[in-house]
């Protein structure tokens, strides 16, 4: 009925309140009418206490479980204790068994321990002993002074750069008999000067030298003929990798010039094809006359 009236009359807001009311009015009183039980609220206190106390304790599984021993002493403890009984059961001989073996191992890493644990001590005192007898401080760093009397710390001496060249220097032919010259030269100065003492001194020094060498596996290269020849061939050597250079130079030279024309002769052909293309084309389309 409050639908209709709704929808016939106009919307009126003081309408549509007494409407509400009346509904309310009539709701109200079918629910004053009818009978509803009330809650009860039960005291569950005593319940509630026992749960409470129910969380608090914890449940624990390992508490059934031994714990490991901790030292050689409980262990041997639990041993004894195992032992004393007469009658054992299957799961009391495992445990005695495995008791023994535990004991067995502990005292075998002891004694491993104890042995490391010396030769430490013994290697310490070994050192510092040789320390003392050489009268040199662990801490202390060997010092170095430069040309220049300053101290240097690296390990690195600096003064002495031949001192770290790998392998023996190479010599050069001309050079041994520049070398050779020179001494032959000085020989006979000194024979001249009516030094015949000193010549045969040098003498002696270079034979010596060259007999040392020798036996350290070095070549030892002092005949001038043989000299001569090394050195002609070396400088025939510089010669024909000269003349074989400037070959190749030339090679090369020609072979980019010869490139460059063939590339430059295939571009004007290709101009001339596509010009004669354009030709056909105009005379085709009546553009050009053939022949004009």
């Amino acid at each position: 009925m409050v639908k209709m009236q709704l929808i016939k009359s106009n919307f009126n807001i003081k309408h549509i309140e007494e409407c509400l009311m009346t509904e309310n009015k009539f709701i109200t009183d079918i629910l004053k009418r009818s009978c509803i039980p009330e809650r009860k609220e039960f005291e569950n206190s005593d319940n509630e206490e026992d749960r409470n106390d129910e969380e608090k304790v914890p449940f624990n599984t390992h508490l059934n479980k031994k714990q490991r021993a901790k030292s050689l002493f409980e262990l041997q403890q639990r041993l004894n204790a195992v032992k004393g009984k007469k009658k054992q059961t299957y799961k009391e001989k495992l445990t005695k068994k495995g008791l023994k073996n535990r004991l067995k191992k502990k005292t075998q890493q002891d004694q491993r321990n104890a042995d490391k644990k010396l030769e430490r001590a013994a290697i310490l005192s070994t050192k510092t002993v040789k320390s003392e007898e050489n009268g040199i401080d662990q801490n202390t760093k060997i010092k170095v002074f430069n040309k220049e009397d300053k101290i240097v710390f690296s390990k690195i001496d600096f003064d002495n750069p031949n001192k770290f060249q790998k392998g023996k220097p190479k010599k050069d032919p001309k050079e041994l008999l520049q070398q050779l010259e020179k001494h032959k030269e000085t020989i006979q100065k000194l024979k001249d000067s009516g030094e015949t003492e000193k010549v045969v001194e040098i003498k002696e020094k270079v034979a010596w030298k060259n007999a040392l060498a020798k036996a350290g596996g070095e070549k030892i290269k002092d005949d001038p003929i043989l000299l001569k020849k090394s050195v002609k061939k070396k400088e025939q050597k510089q010669r024909s990798s000269k003349k074989k250079w400037e070959q190749r130079n030339k090679n090369v030279e020609t072979a980019k010039n010869e490139k460059q024309a063939k590339r430059n002769e295939n571009l004007m052909k290709r101009k001339k094809d596509k010009n004669t293309k354009k030709m056909k084309k105009a005379v085709k389309k009546g553009k050009v006359i053939a022949g004009y």
